[in-house]
């Protein structure tokens, strides 16, 4: 019994291991690789409850685990692919997806995580233009061999007489109910319960009124790998993993004292008592689906109250162009410069983000660290892509200059976010060493990157409020800043001329990266000095146009 004991701990230990890391790495993956068009898509499918339930049951039907496809869907949360709204219509329709398992008896889906990681592995290698699809596959892989190596560690005890004999001879609600939960915890998978119902009460060996309470109890059960996967993600994540809690556990509350009324009804369709067992679990999460997506918006509330909190939610969306241009150019700039400025208020976070994960470490910073800089990469190509398109148009010299400025203002920011994320890295190379940086260290860095700040601050909010008066306190900032930065370096070589003092570039190493950022704003500032006239003059010249014009009316 130990021997058997010690087998089935080897043998789950890993898997899990590989899940957890499958997870991980594929929601890493998700925000690195995963391409706007598939962005737009996944935007798509999921746009309202109804269309987010359809994917999700399509998807859970396709791979036989409804607790994958939860797991994917809150990994796309924590991605920043799809939000914590449109992931509850993927949780929902999930559970309508698994009750295809139920007619095939038993969970197949596993046996395909070899293929994808063999796929993704030979995909990396030779993919060509679209090699970064390799990983994302990779990964996906591992999740499915994760579970197979559960699972199929688990076989012995499906199998133990003994085990069928106490579900057999169940007649206890509540207690069947606690098996159903357990039983479906054990192995990763409420498909593997139900498929093991319509076994047993095709053979006899368990009737319709003890199947049902441990078909409840699996919807619980199944909960159970969605909140573990979430455990290291950012708050939206683990909203949408416990509001897959709440509608698992809500939906078997409804029904357990309808138990009797769902049995009739399936009793009536079909004599087969495992056909019985199969139609009361398809009954039973359609119908608890469909009150869930009614009454969609305050369920969502009901979450947000479970799960407080004040961390904002990073989505790869544009919040300005989203639609095709406008024919008119100067509505079309506009929209431009408004987005521009939303990537002016991303840079800003992901600037804060960055400089607070040096005094505060955590893996939730350095995840969102990472979610802004690939936001901040994302609205650079949005604005490349408009201005591309505005290009194409029969555009006036002074318009033409204005889209050569803003693509440069726009490439300017997305370097921010890269000096941004080069902060991020000395910071996760701090807590990959145990160590933490020195208070005195870090409030001269803080009176460094406060001025830092105070210049970005002064480019107004959309970049373009920038005249000569804000070019001169960006300059006399500057200023501030090179004496600020020539204090803590006379501060810092006379404490490395004590002998006892540890040798420790990382102080340098955030100066000049703080350094090399102010000088990005400084340009920022010019270019947008040069912009605002541009601009300013093609609309004067447009007025001056519609004053000479001959009246028509």
């Amino acid at each position: 019994m130990a021997a058997i004991s010690w087998e089935l701990l080897f043998a789950i230990v890993p898997g899990l291991i590989l899940f957890l890391y499958g997870i991980e790495n594929f929601s890493k993956e998700i925000i690195n690789s995963v391409g706007e068009r598939f962005r737009e898509t996944l935007g798509k499918l999921t746009k309202d409850r109804w269309r987010g339930a359809g994917f999700g049951a399509l998807l859970t039907a396709m791979v036989q685990s409804s607790a994958a496809t939860t797991v994917i869907a809150v990994s796309l949360v924590n991605a920043g692919t799809i939000s914590f709204a449109s992931s509850l219509g993927v949780i929902v329709g999930a559970n309508i997806g698994t009750t295809i398992t139920a007619q095939l008896v038993a969970f197949k889906l596993t046996s395909f995580g070899p293929l994808f990681i063999l796929v993704g592995f030979v995909w990396g290698l030779v993919g060509g233009r679209y090699k970064f699809v390799g990983k994302p596959l990779f990964y996906f892989g591992l999740v499915f061999f994760g579970l197979q190596l559960i699972s199929g560690s688990l076989d012995p005890i499906r199998e133990d007489p003994q085990i069928i004999s106490l579900i057999s001879n169940m007649d206890n609600f509540l207690i069947a109910l606690l098996v159903g939960v357990i039983f479906t915890t054990a192995v990763q998978s409420s498909s593997v319960t139900s498929g093991l119902m319509v076994v047993l009460a095709s053979s006899g060996l368990l009737t319709l009124e003890q199947a049902i309470p441990v078909l409840l109890g699996a919807n619980i059960g199944s909960t159970t790998t969605t909140l573990f996967a979430s455990a290291k993600m950012d708050l939206w994540a683990r909203r949408a993993a416990i509001a897959h809690l709440l509608f698992n556990v809500g939906g078997v509350l409804i029904f357990i004292p309808l138990a009797g009324f769902l049995a009739t009804i399936v009793v009536d369709q079909t004599p087969d008592v495992g056909q019985q067992v199969a139609n009361a679990h398809l009954i039973f999460n359609v119908v608890t689906a469909v009150i869930f997506l009614v009454l969609i918006r305050p369920f969502q509330k009901l979450v947000m109250r479970v799960v407080p909190g004040e961390e904002k939610e990073v989505l790869f969306r544009s919040k300005f162009l989203t639609d095709e241009l406008p024919e008119d150019n100067c509505q079309a700039f506009r929209l431009i410069e408004k987005e521009l400025g939303h990537s002016l208020e991303v840079t800003k976070e992901l600037l804060d983000t960055s400089f607070s994960y040096l005094s505060e470490g955590g893996t939730k910073a350095a995840q969102k660290v990472s979610k802004l800089e690939s936001l901040n990469d994302y609205l650079d190509d949005e604005i490349e892509d408009a201005i591309l398109w505005m290009s194409r148009r029969s555009l006036k010299e002074d318009e033409g200059q204005r889209t050569t400025l803003l693509v440069r203002m726009s490439n300017l920011m997305e370097r921010l976010g890269d000096h941004a994320e080069d902060i991020g890295n000395v910071a996760t190379t701090f807590r990959e060493k145990r160590r933490t940086v020195p208070m005195d260290q870090l409030e001269a860095l803080s009176s460094v990157y406060k001025i830092l700040r105070g210049n970005l601050d002064l480019l107004g909010q959309d970049v373009l409020d920038v005249d000569k008066g804000t070019k001169k306190a960006i300059k006399s900032g500057t200023a501030e800043m090179n004496d600020r930065i020539n204090v803590i370096y006379r501060e810092h070589l006379e404490r490395m001329m004590d002998a006892s003092v540890p040798s420790d570039s990382t102080l340098l190493e955030l100066l000049t990266i703080m350094e090399s950022a102010n000088e990005k704003v400084r340009e920022l500032a010019a270019i947008a000095s040069v912009y605002a006239e541009t601009a300013s003059t093609d609309v004067l010249k447009e007025a001056a146009l519609t004053r000479t014009s001959p009246d028509t009316s």
